[in-house]
């Protein structure tokens, strides 16, 4: 009895690690196909996200990757529903029958989010990139006509207000847009055909959303030092999650002058009274934003004082002994 009793808990231990070891690789095999995969992301060449009918476009399936590039086979859909093709880049000659939301696939991979493609069957369109646009990214506006047309003389407008005029160029940049300068853009050109006279304006127009990167920061206290007459403050801010590798750089000043140069690290340790603030840039110092000032006290508490008030507390203590100590040997 003995002997079988060993003999099935032998089994059963045997049993027991082949099923952790089963276990183990199983995890192992599916965190390497979904949380090792990395999301793919649908660019477009040109990048514009609106184009007009007849016009050509590429959309690229672009898969992030640390390792050299393998052989792989690709999936594309619109408007969720597979569409042919099994190569990384995709080519249109658009209709107005094209537009909608394409994404991609590998193999053993994540589906890429939607970009929508809007085409459009009009002379003149006005184009921005597929993508969000965010405070301190770089922005280009094209006014675009239809082929077999000659266009001249092209205006843009921000809320009705004209702010680039040109006989040739056809497109208005913004180095690094700001928030303030959302609003609805427009822009115009006159066209005609080669074997006509008869030329005639034509526009089209755009509601241009700029996103926040991060918030305005704050000062935050964390925690006092005891005894030391200091604190840690922080400076606290809220980076859009869609951008969240952006590099953030903070900096401190105290009253107006620099205490703590930029740099990665959001916190310092606040040593003296005074008016505090907080600045944060992007890494490439497209975007800065400043905090409100916050006063901060700080009560030097010295050793000495420190001991006065120990032994005042041990003389006390001592007095308070022998008043009771008298007081009872008087009753009894």
């Amino acid at each position: 009895m003995t002997s079988n009793s060993q003999k099935d808990a032998h089994n059963f231990q045997v049993l027991a690690t082949m099923s952790v070891f089963l276990a183990i690789m199983f995890l192992s095999l599916n965190l390497g196909k979904s949380g090792g995969a990395i999301k793919p992301v649908v660019t477009f060449t040109p990048n514009w996200g609106n184009i007009l009918y007849y016009d050509n476009v590429t959309l690229t399936c672009d898969v992030p990757s640390t390792v050299p590039e393998e052989p792989r086979t690709y999936h594309w859909y619109k408007d969720k529903r597979p569409i042919p093709g099994d190569q990384q880049r995709l080519h249109i000659t658009s209709s107005v029958v094209d537009s909608g939301d394409y994404q991609c696939q590998t193999i053993g991979g994540d589906i890429s989010d939607p970009v929508f493609l809007n085409v459009t069957e009009n002379f003149v369109i006005l184009q921005r990139p597929p993508s969000a646009i965010y405070e301190g990214d770089p922005l280009t506006l094209r006014c675009h006509h239809v082929k077999d047309f000659n266009a001249i003389n092209t205006k843009f407008y921000k809320d009705d207000q004209e702010i680039q005029s040109s006989e040739s160029d056809s497109e208005f940049h913004i180095p690094n847009i700001m928030m303030s300068q959302s609003g609805l853009y427009k822009c115009t050109k006159q066209i005609h055909r080669n074997d006509s006279l008869n030329v005639q304006e034509h526009s089209d127009v755009s509601f241009i959303s700029v996103k926040e990167l991060f918030s305005p920061p704050k000062i935050i206290i964390l925690y006092n030092i005891s005894g030391r007459g200091s604190l840690t403050v922080r400076c606290d801010t809220r980076l859009d999650p869609l951008r969240g590798t952006t590099e953030l750089h903070f900096a401190f000043y105290r009253d107006g002058r620099t205490v703590q140069e930029f740099s990665v690290s959001n916190k310092y340790r606040v040593e003296d009274s005074g008016n505090y603030t907080c600045e944060v840039r992007t890494r490439s110092d497209t975007v800065r934003k400043m905090s409100d000032g916050i006063f901060i006290q700080i009560t030097q508490i010295h050793d000495y004082t420190v001991q006065n008030i120990i032994r005042l507390v041990i003389s006390g203590f001592v007095l308070s002994a022998a008043v009771c100590f008298t007081y009872f040997h008087n009753k009894w």
